[in-house]
């Protein structure tokens, strides 16, 4: 047995420079017995959610009947340490937090994912491992029209006792929106996932309590539930939790509806895209399946890597054509910053790469994201590229044209920046963003910005 095999919870290290280390679930321990938390963190897959600084991959493993979900933390920096340190869970990682969490809701004997392994690789990665659930996403189920009436009451009424069972464990749900609720379509069982803000206290407050409530409510949308489906729910919730206040749920919810990521859990279903993104040696290429399927190997090679900084043309294995734009950064003062607020520094090709992939999401015209990476070569210096497909037609020469898409990319919550003209039409009239260069993502919106913006379209790019 590797000395890296640990059945239970390790200390976590209080600095990722200390050797790597990995627990295993007794259950998995002979699946797993040759696997070090490298073999695992590096283990191939498609990406189905992820952020700057982490995200979750689908794999498929040989001996298990269910998909496995990854979570991996590229870099687990100080803050983050110190903010579970705060939290009560050591010097651990999301992942090591969201592993307590779980094991801790199964010793409660609360339905909960089932983890095979955790840990980290010595060099600021972290990950969990967790078994796919055999129950179906609520908003999905909540829009299949099979469910009968009945159905709708007794799932009301399991999910309202179920996040009440949690609350009056101890356990607080500040991630309870209804992306993260599975249900098994023949017991109507529920079980929640990610777990990695949560904590066990020794009561819930009224103020978590409402606020969990309110975002359960506020990502559900109106016509996935009826208000007799919400109250009965509440009226469930209330006989195992104890009294809550409709009317403040519903005010916090009002709030929460605001929130980007509620409202993309409130558009219909299969209105949001299916994007799929696979990883390659690290984050040097993440790539959409198709492409990464004709990648050339080694990932890392001209003229993605290793070549002339600029703009170009090039054409892919599959033949299609595609834009690359790749460069060489030396920003000493951007990874500072990045290392004091504890998150990852992002490369110009890697925050393009981000536009392009938001655009698609909120469904802004623009050219298909194909791939993009970065690769670190020194303290401050590092290599990206960013690979898309080629922009329709040429720059708009009417703004007033133009003016929709715009107030579409605001409504994304992006703006227009840097100089050059941003929107393109084609043949056929249809306007797409064709700079995506010029596009940054934003907190907020302001009018004050929308008007900014409208000046510059108008003047050609050089307002």
């Amino acid at each position: 047995m590797p000395a890296d095999l640990a059945v239970g919870p390790p200390v976590a290290p209080s600095s990722s420079a200390l050797p790597g280390w990995l627990a295993v679930h007794p259950r998995y321990a002979g699946r797993l017995v040759w696997m070090t938390a490298d073999d695992l963190l590096d283990l191939p897959g498609e990406v189905v959610s992820g952020h700057p600084d982490r995200h979750v991959v689908r794999v498929e493993l040989p001996g298990w009947d269910r998909p496995l979900y990854l979570k991996r933390e590229h870099r687990v920096g100080w803050r983050e340490r110190l903010r579970q340190r705060l939290a009560g869970f050591g010097w651990a990682s999301r992942c090591g937090r969201e592993a307590a969490v779980i094991r801790g809701l199964a010793a409660a004997g609360l339905p909960c994912p089932r983890w095979a392994a955790y840990g980290e690789d010595g060099r600021g990665r972290a990950f969990l491992l967790v078994e796919g659930l055999p129950g179906v996403e609520l908003r999905r189920l909540l829009s299949d029209d099979r469910l009968s009436p009945v159905d709708r009451i007794r799932l009301a009424g399991r999910l309202g006792r179920a996040v009440a069972a949690l609350h009056a464990a101890g356990f607080t749900t500040p991630d309870l929106s209804a992306k993260h609720a599975f249900v098994d379509p023949e017991t109507f069982e529920v079980t929640l996932i990610d777990w990695q803000s949560a904590r066990r206290v020794a009561r819930v407050s009224d103020r978590d309590r409402l606020a969990a409530l309110a975002l359960l409510h506020a990502s559900l949308a109106d016509d996935l539930a009826g208000a007799g489906d919400r109250l009965r729910f509440l009226r469930a919730y209330r006989r195992v939790a104890g009294p809550v206040s409709a009317r403040a749920v519903e005010r916090l919810a009002a709030k929460a509806r605001g929130r980007r990521s509620v409202r993309d859990q409130r558009q219909p279903a299969g209105a949001l895209p299916d994007q799929r993104l696979v990883w390659l040696a690290g984050e040097a290429v993440c790539a959409i399946p198709e492409v990464a399927a004709v990648w050339p190997m080694p990932a890392v090679r001209p003229p993605y890597y290793g070549a002339p900084a600029g703009p170009s043309v090039i054409a892919l294995p599959d033949g299609r054509s595609a834009v690359l734009v790749r460069g060489r950064s030396v920003d000493l003062l951007g990874r500072l910053r990045a290392w004091l607020r504890g998150r990852p520094w992002r490369s110009p090709g890697v925050a393009l790469g981000r536009v392009l992939f938001h655009l698609e999401r909120y469904g802004v015209p623009a050219p298909r994201l194909y791939a993009f990476g970065q690769r670190i070569t020194g303290p401050a210096s590092a290599e990206w590229f960013a690979l898309y497909e080629p922009p329709a037609g040429v720059p708009v020469t009417d703004p007033h044209r133009a003016e929709p898409v715009l107030r579409r990319l605001h409504d994304a919550g992006c703006r227009y920046v840097g100089r050059g003209p941003l929107l393109w039409v084609d043949d056929a009239g249809r306007v797409s963003v064709g700079n995506p260069a010029a596009v940054r993502i934003v907190r907020r919106v302001t009018d004050r910005d929308r008007r900014a913006d409208l000046i510059r379209l108008r003047a050609g790019g050089t307002g």
